[in-house]
This record gives C-alpha cells, structure tokens and sequence, in this order.
C-alpha cells in the first residue's frame, strides 16, 4: 500500500508530464483546490475550485502558460497531511518570465485528496499577468 506521499509525488511526476488527468483518480469527488492570493483576479487560476471538475478547470485556466521548469523540491508527509516544495518556472501570455518556488498542502481523507492548498509567489505571478 502506498503512503500519502507517494500518491502526492506519482500525482506530481504525471503533472510535470503535462498528464492533467491521471491525478484524477486520486481526487475526493468533493475536493477542494485552492490557491491562496489577496489578489484572485491577478492570474486566471487564482482562486477556489470545488470537485474533479474544478480542479480540471483549474489546470485548463493553467494552459495559458508555457511550463518551463516543475521540479518537486521536497515531499513531507504526517499522516493525512502531506507538504511538497515546488519549482516551477512558466512563461506567460505576455511573454514574461516566471521563476519561483510554490509550496502546497495536500489534505487527505481515506486514501483520497480533500483538499490542497497552493502558496505560490503570487506578487511574481501577477507581475507576469499585468
């Protein structure tokens, strides 16, 4: 049986592929994806998605972007609580540079995501979006 984590890093390689629907089958069909900004209007992902199929128009409002770099950093898991440091790198619409680094909470519940909670550098992302 594999270990919280381990679902977090095979969700995170089949995203750093580009692979947006194989993370799917580990999602709670109420599932809450969210990313943690003042400002929800600086970038089109900015905000709370509810269900599988928000979190799929999460990554649609993602597809703006050009992924240059997403490297998991480090994975952390207590339990049902699992921590990723990330670094992404994305060229946006705008044809400007993001590089930085982004760290998630993933909450689990039965062996299913609940929730995950994106810390981005939200001022370099709407930096990019302005």
């Amino acid at each position: 049986m594999s270990g919280n984590a381990d679902i977090v890093r095979q969700i995170q390689e089949a995203l750093g592929r580009g692979d947006i629907m194989a993370p799917m089958a580990h999602l709670s069909k109420d599932v809450r994806w969210a990313v943690n900004t003042a400002d929800r209007s600086a970038a089109p992902w900015f905000g709370e998605f509810r269900g599988r199929q928000g979190v799929a128009a999460f990554f649609e409002a993602m597809s703006v972007v050009t992924m240059k770099n997403f490297e998991t950093q480090a994975v952390i898991e207590d339990g049902d609580l699992v921590v990723v440091l990330l670094h992404m790198g994305f060229t946006s619409p705008k044809q400007r540079e993001v590089d930085m680094d982004e760290v998630q909470v993933w909450r689990f519940h039965e062996g299913k995501v609940q929730s995950v909670e994106l810390y981005p550098d939200t001022l370099a992302v709407a930096a990019a979006f302005a």
